[in-house]
């Protein structure tokens, strides 16, 4: 173990690479750090030194043991960051630098930002790093001075203040290449005015992670403007939030409108069945034909456990596919309260075969992405419900005239479409 002042000379043996002395445990213990968090100061000085954290084009530093929830700021360790982050700025290969669970006070900041200049970054990451108002300012100076970002992560950091919210939306709205924010768990559902500020800035965003930020009724009204808008975004996360059943009349009403979005999380909120189903009507309006067609079919929502319309949201089905799916699934009785049965009581009666032929085949493909289908309909109701289907036609006039159809009148039904 290092001394508290013995000066290290660097790996490459040069004498003019002496840096600071490594501050040991007792050290940092002395000053009232608990042992593993100490031990982990320690470590970290040294992986500094060494030139860890480097992976490929990845910059990923993080507290070298698992059980340390953080490793807090003191200017004895500035001297280390300054000679890594000089190193890593010469080598100037890195295309995403992440730091995690280290205090970024802005001292350290006033040294990391100036340093990623040179970079072109992909992604910049500091999640849990406690920045203040300073920090973030700095942060934002980078982002936009860098064209080529793409992806900023800056989870577990407090945004406390208007002006820093309102800063954020006009570097991301302006900026050239920004196409995931990532702010996950910074309360900012404490405010709603910060988030509506956020928002005004994340049209042209692919990716809003916006997890675990107590939003509640008093912010949905913004994400649902926001979405209503229809913004380029087709990933929102909105996980582990405070939202209710009071809250899924915005989200459907947003959702109809929205033709973009393509995943929406809502795991881990406090919504009912009758909240799920209130929003699924969204993306799956089983009342009509009419309604099942003007469904929103590219959204899928995500809740803690599957909804049956979950498995008409393969990646390369074509938009025809996914609302002939739905017609399927309405005909089948899945989650449906109104007999759609009824809405085909004018089809020509020569397209019965390929009806019939055409929900039995749709039945097969959705069983196979959804086991519970086949495990809450045996085959009894499904002989059944085809009955039902085929009694809402003029069944004496079929058996009248159903021999005399010439090869010309019947018209096909091309179900590969």
């Amino acid at each position: 173990m290092c001394t508290a002042n013995q000066p290290l000379v660097h790996p490459s043996g040069q004498r003019d690479a002496v840096v600071a002395p490594i501050m040991p445990t007792a050290y940092w213990v002395s000053q009232g750090i608990p042992e593993p968090t100490a031990y982990g100061m320690e470590r970290f000085q040294l992986q500094l030194v060494e030139r860890k954290f480097i992976y490929g084009h990845v910059i990923y530093i993080e507290p070298p043991t698992s059980n340390v929830e953080a490793i807090p700021h003191h200017d004895l360790l500035l001297p280390h960051w300054r000679r890594y982050l000089k190193n890593l700025a010469e080598r100037g290969r890195a295309k995403s630098f992440f730091v995690d669970r280290f205090e970024l006070h802005t001292s350290v900041l006033d040294v990391v930002v100036p340093s990623l200049m040179p970079m072109h970054l992909n992604e910049l990451g500091l999640c849990r790093c406690r920045i203040d108002r300073e920090g973030l300012l700095l942060i934002l100076k980078y982002m936009s001075q860098n064209s080529t970002l793409k992806r900023l992560l800056l989870n577990e950091n407090r945004f406390e203040d208007l002006d820093v919210a309102e800063a954020y939306a006009l570097a991301i709205k302006n900026h050239p290449s920004m196409e995931e924010l990532c702010i996950s768990h910074c309360m900012l559902g404490v405010n709603d005015h910060l988030l509506r500020e956020i928002l005004e800035g994340c049209n042209r965003l692919k990716v809003l992670r916006l997890n675990g930020n107590d939003i509640g009724t008093e912010c949905i009204k913004h994400i649902g403007t926001f979405l209503a808008g229809n913004p380029n975004l087709t990933t929102l996360r909105l996980d582990n939030n405070i939202l209710s059943d009071d809250d899924a009349v915005e989200i459907t009403a947003a959702l109809k409108t929205n033709t973009n979005l393509k995943y929406l999380y809502l795991k881990g909120n406090d919504f009912s069945e009758a909240g799920k189903k209130e929003m699924t009507t969204a993306v799956f309006d089983a009342t009509g034909l009419s309604s099942i067609a003007a469904s929103n079919h590219n959204c899928e929502i995500v809740y803690d456990t599957p909804v049956v319309t979950s498995t008409l949201n393969e990646k390369y089905w074509s938009t025809n596919r996914k609302v002939r799916s739905k017609i399927i699934l309405a005909l089948y009785g899945i989650d449906n309260e109104t007999d759609v049965v009824q809405y085909f009581r004018d089809f020509p009666l020569e397209l019965i075969p390929n009806v019939l032929q055409l929900i039995q085949r749709e039945i097969d493909l959705l069983k196979q992405h959804d086991a519970s289908m086949s495990a809450k309909n045996e085959p009894p109701q499904l002989l059944g419900r085809m009955f039902d289907f085929i009694r809402v036609w003029n069944l004496p006039w079929l058996f009248e005239n159903g021999g005399r159809q010439s090869a010309q009148d019947v018209t096909a039904m091309d179900v590969d479409d």
